[in-house]
Protein backbone atom coordinates (compact mmCIF):
# COMPACT_ATOMS: atom_id res chain seq x y z
CA UNK A 1 0.00 0.00 0.00
CA UNK A 2 1.03 3.54 -0.86
CA UNK A 3 0.41 6.76 0.69
CA UNK A 4 1.55 10.16 0.49
CA UNK A 5 4.59 11.51 2.52
CA UNK A 6 2.00 13.43 4.51
CA UNK A 7 -0.29 10.57 5.28
CA UNK A 8 -0.97 10.40 9.51
CA UNK A 9 -2.84 7.00 10.54
CA UNK A 10 -4.49 7.50 14.25
CA UNK A 11 -5.57 3.66 14.99
CA UNK A 12 -9.13 2.95 15.82
CA UNK A 13 -10.94 6.36 14.31
CA UNK A 14 -14.43 4.01 13.37
CA UNK A 15 -17.11 6.75 12.98
CA UNK A 16 -20.19 4.85 14.02
CA UNK A 17 -22.22 6.42 17.01
CA UNK A 18 -23.97 5.13 19.87
CA UNK A 19 -27.93 4.14 19.25
CA UNK A 20 -29.35 7.57 20.96
CA UNK A 21 -26.63 9.74 19.57
CA UNK A 22 -28.92 12.30 18.12
CA UNK A 23 -30.37 12.81 21.23
CA UNK A 24 -27.82 12.58 23.53
CA UNK A 25 -25.19 14.44 21.02
CA UNK A 26 -22.69 11.20 21.45
CA UNK A 27 -19.93 12.84 18.81
CA UNK A 28 -16.57 13.15 20.63
CA UNK A 29 -17.09 10.27 23.05
CA UNK A 30 -15.13 6.89 22.01
CA UNK A 31 -17.35 4.18 23.45
CA UNK A 32 -15.94 1.49 25.65
CA UNK A 33 -16.99 -1.96 26.13
CA UNK A 34 -15.77 -2.24 29.92
CA UNK A 35 -17.46 -4.71 32.08
CA UNK A 36 -16.22 -3.08 35.80
CA UNK A 37 -17.31 0.06 36.49
CA UNK A 38 -15.05 2.58 38.42
CA UNK A 39 -16.40 6.44 39.64
CA UNK A 40 -15.46 9.83 39.26
CA UNK A 41 -15.35 12.66 41.36
CA UNK A 42 -17.37 15.67 39.77
CA UNK A 43 -18.13 18.15 42.04
CA UNK A 44 -17.30 18.91 46.07
CA UNK A 45 -17.99 21.13 48.82
CA UNK A 46 -21.94 21.21 48.40
CA UNK A 47 -22.32 21.22 52.42
CA UNK A 48 -23.88 18.52 54.31
CA UNK A 49 -26.85 16.83 55.51
CA UNK A 50 -29.94 18.43 54.97
CA UNK A 51 -28.12 21.05 52.78
CA UNK A 52 -25.90 18.81 50.82
CA UNK A 53 -26.88 17.57 47.23
CA UNK A 54 -29.98 15.64 45.91
CA UNK A 55 -30.04 15.66 42.14
CA UNK A 56 -27.87 15.92 38.84
CA UNK A 57 -29.18 16.91 35.87
CA UNK A 58 -28.86 19.46 32.47
CA UNK A 59 -30.35 21.09 30.17
CA UNK A 60 -31.47 19.43 27.11
CA UNK A 61 -28.64 19.42 24.50
CA UNK A 62 -26.49 21.19 26.56
CA UNK A 63 -23.25 18.68 27.02
CA UNK A 64 -21.19 21.92 28.45
CA UNK A 65 -22.43 21.64 31.80
CA UNK A 66 -24.27 19.85 34.50
CA UNK A 67 -26.48 21.90 37.37
CA UNK A 68 -26.71 19.87 40.90
CA UNK A 69 -29.70 20.56 43.63
CA UNK A 70 -28.58 21.09 46.94
CA UNK A 71 -31.31 20.61 49.28
CA UNK A 72 -30.64 23.88 51.74
CA UNK A 73 -32.17 25.89 48.53
CA UNK A 74 -29.06 26.18 46.20
CA UNK A 75 -28.96 25.47 42.54
CA UNK A 76 -25.35 24.79 41.08
CA UNK A 77 -24.19 24.98 37.77
CA UNK A 78 -20.41 23.31 37.08
CA UNK A 79 -18.90 23.34 33.42
CA UNK A 80 -17.68 20.00 32.05
CA UNK A 81 -14.23 18.85 32.85
CA UNK A 82 -13.78 22.04 35.37
CA UNK A 83 -12.25 21.14 38.88
CA UNK A 84 -14.96 19.69 41.53
CA UNK A 85 -14.61 22.88 43.18
CA UNK A 86 -15.13 25.75 40.32
CA UNK A 87 -19.17 25.42 40.58
CA UNK A 88 -21.00 28.28 40.14
CA UNK A 89 -24.06 29.59 41.79
CA UNK A 90 -27.07 29.34 39.67
CA UNK A 91 -30.62 30.29 41.83
CA UNK A 92 -30.33 31.09 45.76
CA UNK A 93 -34.13 30.78 47.15
CA UNK A 94 -32.91 29.38 50.19
CA UNK A 95 -34.70 31.68 52.03
CA UNK A 96 -38.12 30.48 50.92
CA UNK A 97 -37.92 27.44 51.95
CA UNK A 98 -37.41 25.10 55.07
CA UNK A 99 -35.07 22.17 55.30
CA UNK A 100 -35.47 21.61 59.14
CA UNK A 101 -37.33 18.08 58.21
CA UNK A 102 -34.88 15.38 57.21
CA UNK A 103 -36.37 15.22 53.93
CA UNK A 104 -37.55 19.03 53.65
CA UNK A 105 -36.05 21.45 51.24
CA UNK A 106 -35.31 21.99 47.51
CA UNK A 107 -36.11 18.39 46.12
CA UNK A 108 -36.75 18.36 42.63
CA UNK A 109 -35.46 20.47 39.04
CA UNK A 110 -36.14 19.97 35.71
CA UNK A 111 -35.10 22.46 32.73
CA UNK A 112 -38.15 22.88 30.25
CA UNK A 113 -37.79 21.50 26.40
CA UNK A 114 -37.18 25.21 25.20
CA UNK A 115 -35.15 26.23 27.83
CA UNK A 116 -32.64 27.21 25.09
CA UNK A 117 -34.78 29.86 23.64
CA UNK A 118 -37.41 30.53 26.98
CA UNK A 119 -35.01 30.28 29.70
CA UNK A 120 -37.53 28.68 32.04
CA UNK A 121 -36.97 25.71 34.72
CA UNK A 122 -38.87 24.14 37.27
CA UNK A 123 -38.46 23.91 41.13
CA UNK A 124 -40.29 21.82 43.88
CA UNK A 125 -39.35 22.97 47.10
CA UNK A 126 -40.76 22.92 50.82
CA UNK A 127 -42.19 26.30 51.79
CA UNK A 128 -40.36 27.90 54.94
CA UNK A 129 -44.08 29.47 56.34
CA UNK A 130 -45.81 26.01 56.43
CA UNK A 131 -44.04 23.19 54.75
CA UNK A 132 -46.25 22.78 51.98
CA UNK A 133 -45.11 21.55 48.92
CA UNK A 134 -44.51 23.96 46.28
CA UNK A 135 -44.43 23.90 42.49
CA UNK A 136 -42.86 26.59 40.59
CA UNK A 137 -40.87 27.98 37.43
CA UNK A 138 -38.66 30.45 37.24
CA UNK A 139 -36.55 32.28 34.31
CA UNK A 140 -32.76 33.44 33.39
CA UNK A 141 -32.36 36.77 33.90
CA UNK A 142 -32.06 37.56 30.26
CA UNK A 143 -34.78 34.17 29.12
CA UNK A 144 -31.40 32.94 27.51
CA UNK A 145 -29.48 29.44 28.90
CA UNK A 146 -26.44 31.80 29.28
CA UNK A 147 -27.17 33.61 32.44
CA UNK A 148 -28.35 32.61 36.17
CA UNK A 149 -31.65 32.09 37.69
CA UNK A 150 -33.78 35.10 38.38
CA UNK A 151 -35.24 34.47 41.84
CA UNK A 152 -37.53 37.21 41.23
CA UNK A 153 -39.11 35.41 38.57
CA UNK A 154 -40.93 33.27 40.56
CA UNK A 155 -44.63 31.67 39.10
CA UNK A 156 -46.10 29.72 41.62
CA UNK A 157 -47.92 26.69 39.33
CA UNK A 158 -49.51 25.00 42.84
CA UNK A 159 -49.60 24.41 46.75
CA UNK A 160 -49.96 21.70 48.29
CA UNK A 161 -51.05 21.82 52.17
CA UNK A 162 -48.66 19.29 53.64
CA UNK A 163 -48.86 19.05 57.52
CA UNK A 164 -45.86 16.57 57.87
CA UNK A 165 -42.06 17.06 57.23
CA UNK A 166 -41.26 13.80 55.55
CA UNK A 167 -42.71 11.85 52.15
CA UNK A 168 -42.40 15.46 50.10
CA UNK A 169 -41.74 13.29 46.94
CA UNK A 170 -40.08 16.17 44.79
CA UNK A 171 -39.23 14.53 41.38
CA UNK A 172 -39.56 16.47 38.40
CA UNK A 173 -39.28 15.48 34.80
CA UNK A 174 -40.35 16.25 31.42
CA UNK A 175 -41.86 13.42 29.73
CA UNK A 176 -41.29 12.88 26.14
CA UNK A 177 -44.97 13.89 25.23
CA UNK A 178 -43.68 17.39 26.58
CA UNK A 179 -45.72 17.14 29.51
CA UNK A 180 -44.17 17.97 33.33
CA UNK A 181 -44.70 14.69 35.59
CA UNK A 182 -44.46 15.63 39.36
CA UNK A 183 -43.69 12.77 41.96
CA UNK A 184 -45.47 13.70 45.41
CA UNK A 185 -45.41 11.71 48.70
CA UNK A 186 -48.61 10.62 50.74
CA UNK A 187 -48.43 13.71 53.15
CA UNK A 188 -46.21 11.76 55.44
CA UNK A 189 -46.17 10.60 59.21
CA UNK A 190 -46.21 6.90 60.06
CA UNK A 191 -48.65 4.62 57.49
CA UNK A 192 -50.24 7.20 55.53
CA UNK A 193 -53.03 7.37 58.46
CA UNK A 194 -54.55 10.33 56.14
CA UNK A 195 -58.50 9.16 56.13
CA UNK A 196 -60.00 6.24 56.08
CA UNK A 197 -57.53 4.54 53.67
CA UNK A 198 -54.71 7.05 52.91
CA UNK A 199 -54.16 9.56 51.05
CA UNK A 200 -52.21 7.03 48.29
CA UNK A 201 -55.67 5.05 47.54
CA UNK A 202 -57.70 8.85 47.89
CA UNK A 203 -57.95 10.12 44.12
CA UNK A 204 -59.13 13.42 45.58
CA UNK A 205 -55.82 14.44 47.00
CA UNK A 206 -52.94 15.06 44.70
CA UNK A 207 -50.73 13.63 47.45
CA UNK A 208 -49.41 10.28 46.98
CA UNK A 209 -49.45 10.87 43.24
CA UNK A 210 -47.80 10.65 40.05
CA UNK A 211 -48.97 14.09 38.10
CA UNK A 212 -49.06 15.11 34.99
CA UNK A 213 -49.75 19.00 33.57
CA UNK A 214 -49.11 20.95 31.07
CA UNK A 215 -46.97 24.29 32.30
CA UNK A 216 -47.67 25.93 29.16
CA UNK A 217 -51.45 26.04 29.68
CA UNK A 218 -52.04 26.09 25.92
CA UNK A 219 -54.81 23.03 25.74
CA UNK A 220 -57.19 20.80 28.23
CA UNK A 221 -58.64 21.38 30.97
CA UNK A 222 -57.96 24.32 33.57
CA UNK A 223 -56.25 23.06 37.02
CA UNK A 224 -58.52 21.18 39.30
CA UNK A 225 -57.00 20.27 42.44
CA UNK A 226 -53.79 22.36 42.94
CA UNK A 227 -54.32 25.53 45.78
CA UNK A 228 -52.78 29.21 44.54
CA UNK A 229 -52.94 27.47 40.54
CA UNK A 230 -50.91 28.97 38.27
CA UNK A 231 -50.62 28.89 34.59
CA UNK A 232 -50.97 25.31 33.86
CA UNK A 233 -53.67 23.04 32.48
CA UNK A 234 -54.70 19.26 32.65
CA UNK A 235 -53.65 17.16 29.39
CA UNK A 236 -56.53 15.88 27.74
CA UNK A 237 -55.28 12.33 28.14
CA UNK A 238 -55.07 12.10 31.62
CA UNK A 239 -56.54 8.94 33.17
CA UNK A 240 -58.75 10.36 35.98
CA UNK A 241 -59.62 13.48 34.34
CA UNK A 242 -63.48 14.25 35.24
CA UNK A 243 -63.60 17.97 35.65
CA UNK A 244 -64.16 20.11 38.98
CA UNK A 245 -64.35 17.85 41.80
CA UNK A 246 -64.58 14.46 42.31
CA UNK A 247 -61.01 13.15 40.83
CA UNK A 248 -57.96 15.68 41.11
CA UNK A 249 -57.68 15.94 37.07
CA UNK A 250 -53.46 16.07 37.80
CA UNK A 251 -53.35 12.62 38.32
CA UNK A 252 -51.26 10.19 36.12
CA UNK A 253 -50.85 7.11 38.46
CA UNK A 254 -51.73 6.79 42.06
CA UNK A 255 -51.50 4.60 45.33
CA UNK A 256 -47.88 5.51 45.92
CA UNK A 257 -46.08 6.64 49.87
CA UNK A 258 -43.13 8.76 48.71
CA UNK A 259 -41.49 8.06 45.40
CA UNK A 260 -37.65 8.88 45.15
CA UNK A 261 -36.87 9.32 42.56
CA UNK A 262 -38.11 8.19 39.14
CA UNK A 263 -36.98 8.21 36.04
CA UNK A 264 -38.11 7.92 32.00
CA UNK A 265 -36.56 5.72 30.06
CA UNK A 266 -34.47 8.05 27.25
CA UNK A 267 -34.78 4.81 24.54
CA UNK A 268 -38.54 4.48 24.52
CA UNK A 269 -40.50 6.81 27.31
CA UNK A 270 -41.02 3.83 30.13
CA UNK A 271 -41.51 5.42 33.89
CA UNK A 272 -39.62 3.50 36.41
CA UNK A 273 -40.76 4.64 39.75
CA UNK A 274 -39.13 3.56 43.07
CA UNK A 275 -41.20 3.67 45.86
CA UNK A 276 -39.58 4.18 49.52
CA UNK A 277 -41.39 1.61 52.15
CA UNK A 278 -42.67 1.79 55.48
CA UNK A 279 -40.12 -0.35 57.07
CA UNK A 280 -41.15 -3.54 55.61
CA UNK A 281 -40.67 -3.72 51.23
CA UNK A 282 -38.92 -1.28 49.04
CA UNK A 283 -39.90 -1.88 45.49
CA UNK A 284 -39.82 -0.62 41.90
CA UNK A 285 -42.98 0.20 39.81
CA UNK A 286 -43.02 0.73 35.51
CA UNK A 287 -45.34 2.39 33.90
CA UNK A 288 -44.79 1.33 30.44
CA UNK A 289 -45.01 4.24 27.59
CA UNK A 290 -48.79 5.17 26.62
CA UNK A 291 -50.39 3.20 29.68
CA UNK A 292 -51.59 5.28 33.01
CA UNK A 293 -53.88 5.12 35.75
CA UNK A 294 -51.97 2.52 37.14
CA UNK A 295 -52.90 1.77 40.90
CA UNK A 296 -49.47 0.67 42.95
CA UNK A 297 -51.33 -0.08 45.97
CA UNK A 298 -50.23 1.66 49.12
CA UNK A 299 -51.22 1.89 51.53
CA UNK A 300 -53.23 -1.67 51.13
CA UNK A 301 -50.29 -2.70 49.61
CA UNK A 302 -46.50 -2.35 50.50
CA UNK A 303 -44.39 -3.73 47.52
CA UNK A 304 -46.02 -6.64 46.47
CA UNK A 305 -46.81 -7.39 50.43
CA UNK A 306 -50.01 -6.84 52.19
CA UNK A 307 -49.95 -3.41 54.62
CA UNK A 308 -51.85 -1.87 57.59
CA UNK A 309 -51.11 0.25 60.04
CA UNK A 310 -52.88 -1.73 63.15
CA UNK A 311 -50.12 -4.84 61.78
CA UNK A 312 -46.93 -3.13 59.82
CA UNK A 313 -45.20 -5.92 58.67
CA UNK A 314 -47.01 -9.00 59.72
CA UNK A 315 -50.41 -7.69 57.76
CA UNK A 316 -51.76 -10.51 55.62
CA UNK A 317 -54.75 -8.97 54.69
CA UNK A 318 -55.77 -4.73 54.62
CA UNK A 319 -59.30 -5.89 56.26
CA UNK A 320 -58.24 -4.47 59.26
CA UNK A 321 -58.65 -1.34 58.33
CA UNK A 322 -61.70 -1.62 56.29
CA UNK A 323 -60.26 -0.94 53.09
CA UNK A 324 -61.09 -1.74 49.27
CA UNK A 325 -59.74 -3.34 46.88
CA UNK A 326 -59.33 -6.30 49.57
CA UNK A 327 -55.45 -7.50 49.81
CA UNK A 328 -54.54 -10.86 50.01
CA UNK A 329 -51.16 -12.03 51.17
CA UNK A 330 -48.98 -13.50 49.33
CA UNK A 331 -50.37 -11.71 46.58
CA UNK A 332 -51.40 -13.28 43.33
CA UNK A 333 -49.51 -13.39 39.90
CA UNK A 334 -50.19 -11.30 37.33
CA UNK A 335 -50.39 -7.54 36.82
CA UNK A 336 -52.85 -6.00 36.98
CA UNK A 337 -54.08 -8.65 39.91
CA UNK A 338 -57.64 -8.96 40.14
CA UNK A 339 -58.44 -6.08 42.84
CA UNK A 340 -57.21 -3.66 40.08
CA UNK A 341 -53.57 -3.07 41.65
CA UNK A 342 -50.60 -2.78 39.73
CA UNK A 343 -47.40 -5.18 41.72
CA UNK A 344 -44.24 -3.91 41.28
CA UNK A 345 -42.09 -5.16 38.58
CA UNK A 346 -39.06 -5.87 41.98
CA UNK A 347 -39.40 -5.06 45.79
CA UNK A 348 -37.28 -6.20 48.53
CA UNK A 349 -37.33 -6.06 52.49
CA UNK A 350 -36.06 -2.71 53.84
CA UNK A 351 -36.47 -4.67 57.27
CA UNK A 352 -32.68 -6.56 56.45
CA UNK A 353 -29.21 -4.05 58.26
CA UNK A 354 -28.80 -2.04 56.83
CA UNK A 355 -30.83 -1.77 53.89
CA UNK A 356 -33.74 0.93 54.74
CA UNK A 357 -34.93 3.10 51.72
CA UNK A 358 -34.74 3.01 47.75
CA UNK A 359 -32.94 5.60 46.40
CA UNK A 360 -34.16 5.56 42.61
CA UNK A 361 -31.94 5.65 39.60
CA UNK A 362 -31.91 5.41 35.82
CA UNK A 363 -32.15 2.71 32.91
CA UNK A 364 -28.55 3.98 31.23
CA UNK A 365 -28.79 4.67 27.78
CA UNK A 366 -25.42 6.63 27.50
CA UNK A 367 -23.20 7.52 25.00
CA UNK A 368 -19.69 5.77 26.53
CA UNK A 369 -20.26 2.25 27.89
CA UNK A 370 -21.82 -0.44 25.07
CA UNK A 371 -22.07 -3.30 27.65
CA UNK A 372 -24.68 -1.57 30.12
CA UNK A 373 -27.33 -0.19 27.57
CA UNK A 374 -30.48 -0.66 29.03
CA UNK A 375 -29.01 -1.63 32.38
CA UNK A 376 -31.43 -0.16 35.38
CA UNK A 377 -29.24 1.68 38.24
CA UNK A 378 -30.56 2.37 41.64
CA UNK A 379 -28.93 2.01 45.37
CA UNK A 380 -30.34 1.97 49.01
CA UNK A 381 -29.72 5.04 50.89
CA UNK A 382 -28.86 3.14 54.37
CA UNK A 383 -26.79 0.68 52.82
CA UNK A 384 -25.24 3.23 50.30
CA UNK A 385 -24.67 0.44 47.51
CA UNK A 386 -25.45 1.44 43.89
CA UNK A 387 -26.60 -1.65 42.09
CA UNK A 388 -28.30 -2.56 38.69
CA UNK A 389 -30.67 -4.89 37.05
CA UNK A 390 -31.89 -5.52 33.27
CA UNK A 391 -35.95 -4.20 33.15
CA UNK A 392 -36.55 -6.93 30.72
CA UNK A 393 -39.80 -5.97 30.09
CA UNK A 394 -41.87 -6.10 33.52
CA UNK A 395 -39.56 -9.08 34.29
CA UNK A 396 -35.95 -7.94 36.01
CA UNK A 397 -32.87 -10.36 35.33
CA UNK A 398 -28.85 -10.22 35.76
CA UNK A 399 -28.92 -8.03 38.89
CA UNK A 400 -25.51 -7.27 40.44
CA UNK A 401 -23.76 -4.90 43.65
CA UNK A 402 -21.22 -2.42 42.88
CA UNK A 403 -19.78 -2.14 46.27
CA UNK A 404 -16.65 -0.36 44.91
CA UNK A 405 -17.93 2.86 43.31
CA UNK A 406 -20.00 3.39 46.40
CA UNK A 407 -18.05 2.72 49.42
CA UNK A 408 -18.23 5.18 52.02
CA UNK A 409 -21.89 6.19 51.82
CA UNK A 410 -23.85 4.28 54.11
CA UNK A 411 -26.40 6.83 54.84
CA UNK A 412 -25.87 9.14 52.49
CA UNK A 413 -26.66 7.85 48.45
CA UNK A 414 -29.87 10.43 48.60
CA UNK A 415 -30.18 10.19 44.38
CA UNK A 416 -29.15 9.41 40.80
CA UNK A 417 -29.22 11.89 37.66
CA UNK A 418 -27.50 12.04 33.70
CA UNK A 419 -26.10 14.81 31.80
CA UNK A 420 -27.49 15.43 28.70
CA UNK A 421 -25.45 12.65 26.71
CA UNK A 422 -27.29 9.93 29.39
CA UNK A 423 -23.93 9.30 31.59
CA UNK A 424 -25.26 8.83 34.90
CA UNK A 425 -24.18 10.69 38.40
CA UNK A 426 -24.75 9.90 41.97
CA UNK A 427 -25.24 12.01 44.67
CA UNK A 428 -23.50 11.55 48.35
CA UNK A 429 -25.15 13.79 50.99
CA UNK A 430 -21.94 14.65 52.92
CA UNK A 431 -21.39 16.77 50.03
CA UNK A 432 -19.93 15.19 46.69
CA UNK A 433 -21.49 14.42 43.56
CA UNK A 434 -19.80 11.15 41.81
CA UNK A 435 -19.88 10.15 37.77
CA UNK A 436 -20.09 6.64 36.76
CA UNK A 437 -17.36 5.43 34.28
CA UNK A 438 -15.49 3.10 32.88
CA UNK A 439 -12.02 2.27 34.33
CA UNK A 440 -8.88 3.69 32.67
CA UNK A 441 -7.43 0.73 31.65
CA UNK A 442 -11.15 0.34 29.41
CA UNK A 443 -11.17 3.83 27.74
CA UNK A 444 -9.24 3.81 24.29
CA UNK A 445 -8.02 7.52 23.55
CA UNK A 446 -9.45 8.25 20.57
CA UNK A 447 -11.10 5.21 19.66
CA UNK A 448 -14.59 4.62 18.09
CA UNK A 449 -17.11 7.26 17.76
CA UNK A 450 -14.88 10.31 19.01
CA UNK A 451 -15.11 11.70 15.61
CA UNK A 452 -15.10 15.48 17.03
CA UNK A 453 -12.02 14.90 18.47
CA UNK A 454 -9.15 14.36 15.87
CA UNK A 455 -7.60 16.12 13.62
CA UNK A 456 -6.41 13.68 10.67
CA UNK A 457 -4.24 16.34 8.89
CA UNK A 458 -0.84 18.33 9.50
CA UNK A 459 -2.72 21.61 9.03
CA UNK A 460 -1.87 22.73 12.59
CA UNK A 461 -1.55 20.80 15.49
CA UNK A 462 -2.80 17.18 16.08
CA UNK A 463 -4.95 16.67 18.85
CA UNK A 464 -6.87 13.62 20.41
CA UNK A 465 -9.62 12.82 23.15
CA UNK A 466 -9.77 15.10 26.09
CA UNK A 467 -10.53 12.09 28.36
CA UNK A 468 -11.08 14.89 31.71
CA UNK A 469 -13.55 16.41 29.61
CA UNK A 470 -15.88 13.40 28.07
CA UNK A 471 -15.34 11.60 31.14
CA UNK A 472 -13.68 13.55 33.60
CA UNK A 473 -10.47 10.64 34.30
CA UNK A 474 -8.68 12.77 35.68
CA UNK A 475 -5.33 12.27 33.68
CA UNK A 476 -2.00 13.04 34.60
CA UNK A 477 -0.58 12.99 31.31
CA UNK A 478 -0.77 11.62 27.44
CA UNK A 479 1.99 10.00 25.51
CA UNK A 480 2.42 9.73 22.20
CA UNK A 481 3.74 6.25 20.59
CA UNK A 482 5.27 5.88 16.77
CA UNK A 483 5.74 2.67 14.85
CA UNK A 484 8.47 3.58 12.03
CA UNK A 485 7.01 1.25 8.92
CA UNK A 486 10.01 1.40 7.08
CA UNK A 487 8.65 -0.79 4.70
CA UNK A 488 5.19 0.64 4.03
CA UNK A 489 3.65 -2.16 5.05
CA UNK A 490 1.53 -1.91 8.51
CA UNK A 491 2.00 -5.11 10.38
CA UNK A 492 -0.19 -6.21 13.65
CA UNK A 493 2.79 -7.15 15.80
CA UNK A 494 5.17 -3.71 14.95
CA UNK A 495 6.31 -2.32 18.26
CA UNK A 496 5.41 1.41 19.34
CA UNK A 497 8.03 3.37 21.30
CA UNK A 498 6.75 6.86 23.29
CA UNK A 499 8.08 10.19 21.45
CA UNK A 500 6.20 12.65 23.04
CA UNK A 501 4.46 13.35 26.15
CA UNK A 502 2.21 16.24 27.30
CA UNK A 503 -0.38 17.50 30.04
CA UNK A 504 -2.69 18.60 27.08
CA UNK A 505 -4.37 16.68 23.78
CA UNK A 506 -2.52 18.07 21.12
CA UNK A 507 0.89 17.96 19.13
CA UNK A 508 2.75 21.12 17.84
CA UNK A 509 2.09 22.47 14.95
CA UNK A 510 3.15 20.51 12.06
CA UNK A 511 2.90 17.14 13.75
CA UNK A 512 5.56 14.93 13.93
CA UNK A 513 9.13 16.72 13.10
CA UNK A 514 10.13 12.93 12.16
CA UNK A 515 8.34 13.05 9.31
CA UNK A 516 7.85 9.85 7.35
CA UNK A 517 10.11 10.24 3.89
CA UNK A 518 8.83 9.38 0.45
CA UNK A 519 5.93 6.90 -0.19
CA UNK A 520 6.30 5.85 3.22
CA UNK A 521 4.05 6.49 6.41
CA UNK A 522 3.60 6.32 10.47
CA UNK A 523 1.40 4.84 12.62
CA UNK A 524 0.40 6.08 16.11
CA UNK A 525 -1.28 5.37 19.92
CA UNK A 526 -1.98 7.71 22.16
CA UNK A 527 -2.23 6.63 25.27
CA UNK A 528 -3.21 8.57 29.02
CA UNK A 529 -2.61 7.94 32.21
CA UNK A 530 -3.42 8.71 35.61
CA UNK A 531 -1.81 9.61 39.21
CA UNK A 532 -2.20 5.96 40.20
CA UNK A 533 -0.08 5.32 37.48
CA UNK A 534 -3.07 3.38 35.25
CA UNK A 535 -2.88 3.50 31.73
CA UNK A 536 -5.49 3.59 28.59
CA UNK A 537 -5.12 0.85 26.22
CA UNK A 538 -2.89 0.92 23.05
CA UNK A 539 -5.66 0.97 20.60
CA UNK A 540 -8.30 -1.89 19.28
CA UNK A 541 -6.81 -4.24 18.83
CA UNK A 542 -4.04 -3.61 21.44
CA UNK A 543 -0.90 -2.61 19.97
CA UNK A 544 2.37 -3.59 21.58
CA UNK A 545 4.28 -0.38 23.19
CA UNK A 546 7.61 -0.15 23.60
CA UNK A 547 9.90 2.15 26.55
CA UNK A 548 7.25 3.81 28.84
CA UNK A 549 9.55 6.54 28.98
CA UNK A 550 9.23 9.82 26.64
CA UNK A 551 10.96 12.30 25.61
Amino acid sequence: MSRPVRTLITLSFVFILARHADAQNCVGVAKVSNTALARATVATGLGGGTGGPLFVTAPPGDKSRIFIVGQGGLIRQLARGAAPTAWTVFLDISARLTHAGDEQGLLGLAFDPNFATNGFFYVYYTRLSDGNDMLSRFRTLDGTPNTVGDPASETVLYRIVDTEDNHNGGWLSFGPDGFLYIGEGDGGGGGDQHGTCGNGQNTSTMLGKILRIDPNGIAGNPPDCGLDAGPYTIPASNPLADGHGGNCDEIFAYGLRNPWRNSFDASNGDIYVADVGQGCWEEVDWIPVGTSGQNFGWRNFEGSHCYNPSQGCSATSSAADGCAPACNDPAPSGDPIPNGTHLPIYNYSSSVNPQCAITGGYVYRGCRMTNFQGKYFYGDYCAGIVQSFIPGSGVPNTFETWAGISSGMSNSLTSFGTDAQGEIYFCDRKGTVYMILPPLTDVEVSGEGAADQLRLDKSGAWTWEDINFTSRQLTTSYHVYRANVADDVFNAGEVFDCVFQTTGTTWPAGGDPASPAPNSFFAYVVTALNGATQSSPGGTPVRTLGAASCP
